[in-house]
């Protein structure tokens, strides 16, 4: 009899040690991740507010290659992140160096869907801060050459730039931006779906081009550089596809 308890007590436990002891899943648990890489010993982190300004602005050097994808398959929230680790990338993932930045702090994943057929990842710092930002109050507007209009294409479930400014188009459309009207606690007025957005590339001559999204709902058109500005209504004759001359 003694036996036969002490082998039901050992079946009761093994079970438990078992989910104890595992690294990666815990019941009832979601994680919202947040777009992260870590690579020798470094975590990066997704830029939003900047785009590789050409496909040449990223090398043919591989630093190193996704291993894991958490996303989907980590639920602990304990779970220590190793080099290999992505949030979102598929393993097998490759990562490439980006021209200008020597040390690896700036690294790219090839994503033909995203704005200049790259994801950035910047590096944090050992204070947790990234190592490069690109806020829209540090754009030197001065040197902007070009400004570049990408829309989403449901169709090619991608970015497509569909119009270019340059020369005076460009300096306009700056001007524009610089009287956007701040309005707090500004709320988009759209009657179904979504504020249409445009993505607004500017470029500079750097392999890195600063980049900020556009809004425009049943009234106005609008962007966050900060706080929430409404811009003039005249801005929107340069976020139309440019008619061709008879």
């Amino acid at each position: 009899m003694v036996w036969r308890l002490l082998l039901c007590l050992l079946l009761l436990v093994l079970p438990a040690c078992n989910a104890k002891t595992d690294p990666l899943k815990t019941e009832n648990t979601i994680i919202d991740w947040v777009d992260f890489v870590k690579l020798n010993g470094k975590e990066y982190s997704g830029v939003y507010e900047a785009a590789a300004a050409s496909l040449d602005a990223v090398t043919d050097e591989v630093v190193g290659i996704v291993k894991f994808r958490v996303e989907g398959a980590v639920t602990n929230p304990g779970y220590a992140t190793k080099d290999g680790d992505a949030a979102f990338l598929q393993e097998g993932t490759r990562l490439y160096a980006v021209k200008g930045y020597p040390d690896h702090s700036l690294i790219a994943a090839k994503a033909d869907n995203e704005v200049g057929g790259y994801k950035l990842y910047s590096a944090r710092n050992a204070d947790g801060k990234l190592a490069h930002t690109w806020s829209y109050k540090d754009l030197p507007a001065e040197r902007v050459t070009r400004i570049d209009v990408y829309v989403y294409s449901k169709q090619a479930d991608a970015w497509q730039r569909f119009r270019s400014l340059e020369r005076a188009d460009t300096g306009l459309f700056m001007e524009l931006l610089g009287h956007g009207q701040k309005k707090e606690n500004y709320w988009p007025a759209v009657t179904g779906g979504d504020p249409k957005e445009y993505r607004i590339v500017f470029q500079t001559g750097e392999p890195v081009a600063h980049k900020q999204s556009l809004f425009r709902d049943d009234n106005y058109y609008y962007f966050h550089p900060s706080d929430t500005e409404v811009l003039p209504e005249e801005i929107g004759r340069f976020l139309t596809p440019r008619m061709p001359q008879s």
